[in-house]
């Protein structure tokens, strides 16, 4: 059906009219059909080659070139262009062809094959290479002249219809070379003597080739007139020149008048090997011209040869400055795209904007914050793409009107309820009578986050160098208190002979003095002090734990080991006033079997996870459990050189504030008189501080807490002396 369809006389006329080579193949390779542009080109009928492929007719590499193209044409699916040198039969030719192939299909997407037009672009190619060259030339530095010739800064076409044109009009002969003699134009209004015969032989066109540069020479007053050194005609020259550098002559002539007679030109034929006869009557034949006007004539080629030169060098001088031209805009497009790239790759947000507070430029950094792409926002106003520097418009002006930077700090909520902080730097822009002004912004959440764990890093060290002065100062009046606590007892509520003999003497009894105690609540009131001093004794050696360091109980321990008597120690307590059991919770153990031993102090690790599961116990009672119960996952693990401890729990879990100021002293989410705050301050000292650990806290509000303790995997600690 496909064959049929290409027999339609409407398809054959069309790719007959065709002036390029057409022809179509199957899928397989095999020709269908071409037109009589192909048949020529090829030297080749198109019922010889139906039915066959490249391979039939052209060498083998060829064909598979063209089998390659036609596999690649219908892989793509869609026309392939591309370029190769083929010959042509007949003549041996190469040609430049540009080959377009493109799948054929019928109505139902079946593929029917490949149709290819080929068109001969060598002209085109080689035009494009002398242009390119001549750019190369015309664009070169005068000072070097080795790299281009007269060809490369003049169309030769028009270069020879301009010498045909002065040859006819002034009936001389004319060619221009190059400084040696050897021709560059092809030769006008030539007589048979010089072209025929006297060029024909070696040493009269060497004589002619030495005759003509001699002529060509530069000069500045006028054109160079002598006899030919070849055939004694009347001949004229003038240099032409770029900047100064020698590139061409201009040659005409072959001119005689009575000086000249035929004994000399019959001499000259024997000297070089020609025809005396022949040469004779071509010299008659040459154009018999007064010298008066050879001369006139001589010095209109002078102008022309310097009007040459003039425009070659203006040509030059022209290609030079339009080739800076486009090198500059070039670098100036590459310069403005790496500022572009610069400005784009920098995570700050830099929004550039006019007096008005209108938007100039916005970066990559404010697309990626403000989902507002760049097309978007240029021209509009800055407080209508972002609001919230409404306020800063002010600076902005101030800032442009003074001509001085701006710097502020921004705090921003998002709609998620989370606390933003920004600097942002305000540059006043003064350009081409323009003013305006670099809004850069940035996000230093993470470092403000960082400065103020920094601060509470120094605020918890500060407290382990005033622990050691607090402690003495606090210890020796907390001794008295708690002593006159327990003697007031004693000679109160003991019974001791002192107490009775001391009551008789005041006529008192010692029992009613003891009910009258009693019944004013005294002895609680001996118990409350005796309790307070004992729990203020306790604050003191918590905050002396800040400050002393000492490994002579560091040894090796299995921390499961230390975990497990944690536990069962924590299991014993029962808190009346918090109304836990302990013993109701339940634990999860997840001990890893590799797990190395560590160096650490053994009370002071069991007070840590004390300490972690204590206010887990107490936080869970905070919360109503449903389908769950309270519950501790435990897990020891070996993570390369830690040791991990991971005591997490499903109780109420806290927010980020919280989170935060967590390991500060003295901070406690606890009602007033039920915690100290000290607990996990003086956790982490002990494990940062005394065995050189880590502990971290991950926790959500309403998801439970881990509690994350790293302890350095089998080393001994670093001597504190």
């Amino acid at each position: 059906m496909f064959t049929a369809r290409l027999s339609d006389d409407y398809f054959r006329c069309l790719i007959e009219a065709i002036p390029d080579l057409v022809w179509l193949k199957d899928p397989d390779g095999v020709y269908i059909s071409c037109n009589k542009a192909f048949e020529s080109f090829f030297d080749v009928k198109e019922e010889e080659i139906i039915g066959k492929t490249d391979y039939d007719f052209i060498e083998e590499s060829l064909a598979d070139s063209f089998r390659e193209n036609d596999k690649l044409a219908m892989a793509a699916d869609g026309p392939r262009v591309n370029e190769e040198w083929i010959t042509m039969v007949r003549t041996g030719e190469s040609r430049l062809v540009e080959t377009i192939k493109t799948p054929v299909r019928n109505v139902s997407g079946e593929l029917l094959g490949i149709m290819g037009v080929a068109r001969n672009i060598t002209a085109r190619k080689n035009i494009e290479e002398a242009l390119e060259k001549r750019i190369t030339a015309l664009t070169k530095p005068i000072e070097d002249s080795s790299g281009f010739s007269f060809e490369d800064l003049f169309n030769l076409d028009d270069i020879q219809r301009l010498q045909d044109e002065f040859a006819e009009a002034t009936g001389v002969g004319s060619l221009i070379t190059r400084p040696d003699g050897s021709p560059i134009t092809r030769p006008s209004n030539f007589c048979r003597l010089c072209n025929d015969i006297i060029r024909k032989t070696e040493l009269g066109l060497a004589n002619c080739y030495k005759s003509d540069a001699k002529l060509g020479k530069l000069k500045k007053d006028g054109p160079s007139i002598q006899n030919c050194m070849s055939g004694g005609l009347w001949d004229a020259g003038a240099g032409i020149s770029v900047g100064g550098h020698h590139v061409a002559n201009w040659l005409m002539g072959q001119v005689r008048d009575e000086n000249q007679d035929e004994e000399k030109i019959r001499v000259y034929a024997r000297k070089i090997g020609a025809d005396e006869d022949e040469a004779v009557e071509a010299f008659m034949e040459v154009t018999s011209m007064p010298f008066e006007r050879f001369e006139r004539i001589s010095k209109v080629l002078f102008t022309l040869a310097n009007q040459l030169s003039g425009i070659a060098y203006q040509n030059m001088q022209q290609a030079r400055f339009i080739n800076e031209l486009e090198r500059t805009e070039a670098e100036l497009a590459k310069t403005r795209n790496l500022l572009s790239n610069i400005i784009d790759s920098m995570p700050s947000l830099l929004i550039g904007v006019d007096a008005n507070c209108t938007v100039t430029q916005w970066n990559m950094g404010a697309e990626k914050a403000t989902s507002i792409s760049r097309k978007e926002a240029l021209g509009k106003p800055l407080q209508s793409l972002l609001p919230r520097f409404t306020l800063e418009l002010d600076n902005v002006r101030e800032a442009i009107r003074t001509r001085s930077a701006k710097s502020d700090c921004l705090k921003t909520r998002t709609p998620t309820g989370e606390t933003r902080h920004e600097d942002m730097t305000i540059y006043p822009l003064i350009a081409n009578g323009v003013e305006g002004a670099v809004l850069r912004i940035d996000d230093v959440t993470d470092r403000v986050r960082l400065e103020q764990m920094m601060i509470q890093s120094e605020k918890m060290m500060s407290v382990g160098g005033l622990a050691a002065g607090m402690a003495h100062e606090i210890n020796n009046p907390l001794a008295g208190v708690l002593g006159y606590a327990l003697n007031m007892k004693k000679r109160i509520f003991g019974d001791l002979d002192k107490n009775m003999a001391a009551a008789e003497e005041c006529g008192i009894s010692l029992n009613a003095i003891r009910e009258y105690m009693v019944k004013r609540d005294i002895p609680k009131m001996i118990d409350g002090i005796h309790s307070a001093g004992t729990r203020a004794a306790a604050i003191v050696a918590n905050m002396l734990s800040f400050s002393r360091k000492s490994e002579d109980k560091f040894m090796l321990h299995d921390v499961s080991a230390l975990l497990d008597s944690t536990i069962e120690l924590t299991a014993n307590d029962f808190n009346f006033k918090r109304n836990y059991d302990f013993k109701k919770i339940n634990i999860v153990r997840e001990y890893a079997a590799d797990v190395p031993e560590v160096y650490c102090d053994r009370n002071e690790i069991q007070q840590v996870f004390l300490n972690l599961l204590r206010n887990g116990a107490e936080a869970m009672m905070d919360k109503t459990f449903c389908d769950e119960e309270p519950r501790f996952i435990c897990r020891v693990k070996k993570d390369r050189k830690w040791v991990v401890v991971e005591i997490e729990d499903n109780g109420p879990g806290m927010d980020r504030e919280t989170r935060r100021r967590l390991f500060e002293p003295f901070y406690t989410t606890k009602d007033a008189g039920k915690g100290t705050g000290l607990g996990l301050s003086v956790s982490y000292f002990i494990i940062t501080d005394q065995h050189r650990g880590r502990i971290e806290v991950h926790s959500n509000a309403g998801s439970g807490s881990c509690f994350v303790i790293k302890l350095p995997a089998e080393e001994a600690p670093v001597s504190m002396n």
